[in-house]
């Protein structure tokens, strides 16, 4: 009876030390970046458990936004967004905005327990997100209001409206002064530079389709087009079109790699992901990744991507280097777009 009390005091300490729950049905707490704990309480072995990086994914056919565990590749939990377009993160990974279309709000979801903070009224047909390269604004496209809406996202308040026809997506310059929004009025397609943080009026590039998505490089826009088989360039200082570069059917998604050596796009009649070489202004390489791929998200050392698959119900994790799909996750009904945290 001695040994038995003395065993069983001893399994208690160890439970403690390394501070597993004996509640039922408890679940590990998924910090944000860099939030992992040490084992014991000092003098120990000094171990500690680094936090899984997630990544959020808006599931139009779901009306919610998926957390997805990027190391495991499993659903954590979903959160009830209704119609969720745009979807960015902040660079410290610790808020997500995401545009509820049919509600007219931006949702702003804290990563430390995945919860809604807060909702910011910004007008009818809230569509594409972007987040400036140091986190402090937030730029929406908000298409029936004809407005791109500048969201302060310390405060989480909107700073101001700037006109654009019928905005629907942006990117913003590495410098984060500048977006550049897609303004698909049918009569006069644009690219519209907007000043973020200043007071420059906007200015309008007429363009010959209108832009779907967009991706700001160093000395070039590039963007995909209603319409169009083929990605536009555009010269961000004077506004002139290159020559399109032909891609697969009804390219959606582009953005560079971290290096700067591709551009890449997906195509959504081919269903793959294309490698651009902005040199040579051409495809290059090609991945099947499945039904209606619409998003390209990059991971922080640029060796992967995830890509959604909107007619799949899935996203698919590519090997960039090997070009190829190395694993495909189970993800809920019509996953778009997709941000993870760095």
């Amino acid at each position: 009876m001695h040994n038995k009390s003395m065993c069983s005091a001893a399994l208690v300490v160890v439970l403690e030390a390394v501070g597993c729950s004996s509640s039922p049905g408890s679940t590990m707490n998924y910090g944000a970046p860099g939030s992992g704990s040490a084992s014991g309480s000092g003098g120990g072995s000094g171990s500690s458990v680094t936090a899984h990086r997630k990544a959020y994914v808006g599931l139009f056919g779901d009306s919610a936004v998926a957390v997805l565990d990027t190391v495991t590749n499993t659903v954590l939990k979903t959160i009830p967004v209704t119609a969720p377009d745009g979807l960015a993160i902040t660079p410290d990974g610790k808020k997500v905005y995401v545009s509820s279309t049919d509600s007219g709000t931006v949702k702003v979801i804290t990563t430390d327990d995945d919860t809604i903070l807060t909702s910011i009224d910004v007008g009818s047909k809230p569509a594409g997100l972007a987040i400036s390269p140091d986190g402090s604004r937030a730029v929406v496209s908000v298409g029936g209001a004809n407005e791109a809406v500048i969201v302060d996202t310390s405060a989480d308040v909107v700073l101001k409206q700037v006109p654009v026809g019928m905005a629907h997506s942006s990117c913003i310059t590495a410098d984060g002064r500048y977006a550049y929004v897609g303004s698909q009025v049918t009569t006069a397609p644009a690219v519209v530079v907007v000043d973020i943080t200043g007071d420059t009026p906007p200015k309008s590039f007429p363009v010959d389709k209108s832009p779907r998505a967009l991706s700001c490089t160093s000395g070039k826009i590039y963007f995909s087009a209603i319409g169009l088989d083929a990605v536009e360039m555009l010269d961000p200082a004077t506004g002139m079109l290159g020559t399109p570069i032909p891609t697969g059917g009804s390219p959606h998604d582009v953005r560079a790699t971290k290096d700067g050596k591709f551009e890449l796009v997906v195509s959504q009649t081919v269903g793959d992901l294309e490698f651009i070489d902005p040199v040579a202004d051409q495809v290059v390489g090609t991945v099947p990744t499945g039904k209606l791929p619409h998003w390209i998200t990059l991971f922080t050392d640029g060796t992967e991507a995830y890509v959604t698959n909107e007619d799949d119900d899935n996203v698919v994790l590519v090997d960039l280097a090997a070009r190829r799909v190395t694993d495909t996750i189970a993800i809920g009904n019509a996953p778009r777009k997709m941000a993870m945290q760095p």
